[in-house]
């Protein structure tokens, strides 16, 4: 039979391998702007956040283009570090990178 400690080490890397892959400060480096939500998913992993939005610009918008504006943040939360990644249209338009203390 199993230890109650050979069980609960083997649930906690269960839960472990469950969780947000951990990124580094040298993975958020390899976001560029311009990249898709897909591409800025798979460097840095599943975000921790995600919130989005859009806009209906009217016949002003229309004008120039501009008939919807959309976008999404996302967010990548760590003990080591902030990511923040605001996309325009699914694509990466600006980053941002705090150190969580």
């Amino acid at each position: 039979m199993f230890s109650y400690k050979t069980v609960s080490l083997l649930l906690a890397l269960l839960l472990s391998s469950c969780a947000t892959p951990r990124f580094t400060y040298s993975d958020y480096l390899q976001v560029e702007k311009g990249m898709t939500e897909q591409e800025v998913v798979k460097i840095l992993g599943e975000p921790t956040k995600v919130t989005g939005g859009s806009v209906d610009t009217g016949t002003i918008g229309s004008l120039f283009g501009l008939d919807n504006l959309s976008g999404t943040t996302m967010i990548w939360n760590t003990d080591k570090g902030k990511a923040n990644v605001i996309f325009f249209r699914g694509k990466v338009k600006t980053k941002s990178f705090s150190n969580q203390f």
